[in-house]
Formats: structure tokens, sequence, C-alpha cells
């Protein structure tokens, strides 16, 4: 037996609280919801939003999605969210919160779920951001005799623009 192997692994924990559910998942979850309860908002908002008890949101979701049994199950977690002070009043805001607060299917509150969907998306935004070009030049030789960067693709001094070759595919020919 080696005293100290190359490939072992921690026993301990590392610092701080250990996650209950995958932020990806979330994310993931509450994008499908979302999917689904804008199918059939329409159907499922006055039966949802008049609910006093669990059985009464089974009946709104059985009766706005027959073959679906994703949403009963959750009723408990889905009567809080619908009475939530914060409900929104309008119909997307309305979805995109349902959607959201149920998406960590009770192993996270609402408000963390919401929490954890907004912080996803918030760096998911910023990757695209930071991964995309915002503007690109060339440096051109101009018949006016101008010599150096373009400006909006063509000549600062004469105005002439550069002609752009066709491409097939992204690819110039």
């Amino acid at each position: 037996m080696a005293k100290s192997p190359l490939d072992r692994f921690s026993i301990k924990r590392g610092r701080g609280r250990p996650r209950k559910v995958l932020a990806s998942a979330i994310v993931g979850r509450a994008d499908n919801y979302r999917n689904m309860l804008t199918m059939v908002w329409n159907e499922l908002e006055a039966p949802l939003l008049a609910a006093q008890i669990e059985d009464d949101v089974v009946k709104a979701f059985q009766i706005a999605m027959p073959h679906w049994n994703e949403f009963p199950p959750l009723a408990a977690l889905i009567l809080r969210v619908v009475k939530d002070p914060q409900f929104p009043k309008r119909k997307r805001a309305r979805v995109n919160f349902l959607a959201n607060s149920l998406a960590g299917v009770g192993l996270v509150t609402p408000r963390s779920s919401r929490d954890i969907c907004a912080k996803e998306r918030k760096k998911r935004t910023a990757l695209k951001l930071a991964s995309s070009i915002l503007r690109y030049e060339f440096y051109i030789e101009c018949s006016c005799s101008y010599k150096g960067h373009s400006k909006d693709h063509g000549c600062p001094k004469c105005g002439a623009k550069i002609e752009f070759p066709p491409t097939l595919g992204g690819h110039l020919f």
C-alpha cells in the first residue's frame, strides 16, 4: 500500500453549504415549464387564480392539460406561488413567475428558485455578450489618397463605401 497514492480523492467535503440542486437543472426546468404554461395559460389562468385548496389546483391542471402529469404533484407549491403577494398582474409575467418558482420542485423555496434562474440567465447573457464582435473595421487605402482605418465600412475622408463580395454559407468566393 502506498502512503500517498496518485489518484486519491478528498473525503472531506468542500467549504460552504452543500448544494441541493444544480442551477442549470433549475433553469432548464423553468424554460420547459414556461413553454408548457404558455400553451395552456388561457384555459388555466381563471381556474388557477380562483383555486382555494390543492384539489382546485389539480382540477384546473386536469382541465387545461389532461395528459400531462407533471404539475398535479406540485399542487401545494403552485397554490403557494399563486397566492404570493408578489404574483404579477400581466399574463406573460405570471407565466414566467410561476415557471421560475416551480422549477425548484420544492427542493428550494420558490423565491430561491426565481433567484437561481435570474442569476443563471444573467451569466448566460454575459457570456453571449462577452464573446460577440460588436464592431469591426478595416485598414483601407482609398482612391482619394486616404490611408488608415475605415469608419462605418467606408472612407472617413470621401465617404466611399467598401463593397463586400457575395457570400455562400459564410465563406467568401
